[in-house]
């Protein structure tokens, strides 16, 4: 039978926020008029509660980290309210719901989550940095669609000196066009990966990754999406880059490029190493 945590751990009870921790509250909540009863609640909160617990216990570091470079994301909104805050505002949602789902055991609605983060970033971006802002505001109006597709071939036009630099040092590229026997620059290779967790295609859903129904801690899916998480935040800090170049990064980024254990793309590192320069104390 399950059991409750013992009162000195931390996690055993749940807090809720009071008006004043609001930067919002225009008064009062309504008093509850419609609780959930005890059984709905333990049949909705007992297995993503207990992976919680489970993935916490081993994984602190893992989500420390992936909750830093949410904050890092946030930190990098600015006052400016050009094509990348709105994308922004919408992306760190995604980060901090990608980070709970992996957390709860959710592993494939974490992945897809990061797809979104990386959609809107890369529109974000390829507004910005191609002048597509009537573009932008009729996307953002609902009134026209822009794939991710078009975004990765506008931003190699836009992104032309990178490409060259990247491809004179270590032959790979960001947005590159598929062709045969490829599957283009590592932003669409990474995307055509990650959409087959958002589509939950075969070998890709939650039930493949935990070989069970409902959410249980699974070490290695933890690990896995977690890895995606930390190279989906490093592509959009790029693209964030390319759509502002004098953006300053927080720490917590920086720290992410130099950590080829938590980001691997070659691509990734490489062009943030030419596009950032860290400023003088």
């Amino acid at each position: 039978m399950p059991r409750a945590l013992r009162y000195t751990d931390f996690r055993a009870r749940r807090r809720v926020l009071v008006s004043s921790d609001f930067g919002y509250a225009p008064g009062r909540a309504p008093r509850p008029t419609d609780i959930i009863d005890k059984a709905t609640w333990k049949g909705i909160v007992i297995l993503p509660d207990d992976v919680a617990v489970r993935t916490s216990n081993y994984h602190g570091a893992t989500l420390k980290h992936l909750h830093d470079l949410w904050g890092a994301w946030i930190e990098s909104f600015g006052n400016k309210h050009d094509c990348m805050f709105p994308v922004m505002l919408d992306a760190a949602d995604d980060f901090q719901a990608a980070t709970y789902n992996a957390m709860t055991g959710y592993y494939r609605l974490s992945v897809a989550a990061l797809r979104s983060a990386l959609e809107l970033t890369a529109i974000g971006a390829w507004a910005q940095a191609c002048k597509k802002q009537p573009d932008f505001n009729l996307w953002r109006a609902g009134k026209c669609e822009i794939s991710f597709g078009k975004t990765c071939d506008g931003l190699i036009g836009a992104t032309a000196v990178l490409r060259q630099h990247l491809y004179s040092t270590i032959n790979d590229g960001l947005f590159d066009h598929k062709s045969a026997g490829t599957g283009g620059g590592f932003a669409r290779r990474i995307y055509g990966g990650i959409s087959e967790f958002s589509h939950a295609r075969p070998g890709h859903t939650d039930g493949d990754m935990r070989k069970s129904n409902g959410p249980i801690y699974v070490r290695s899916a933890f690990n896995h999406v977690a890895w995606i998480q930390c190279e989906i935040v490093g592509l959009c800090f790029v693209l964030l880059l390319i759509a502002r170049p004098k953006q300053r990064v927080p720490m917590a980024a920086i720290e992410l490029f130099n950590n080829v254990k938590r980001l691997k793309s070659r691509a990734t590192r490489a062009a943030f190493q030419y596009l950032y320069t860290t400023p003088s104390a």
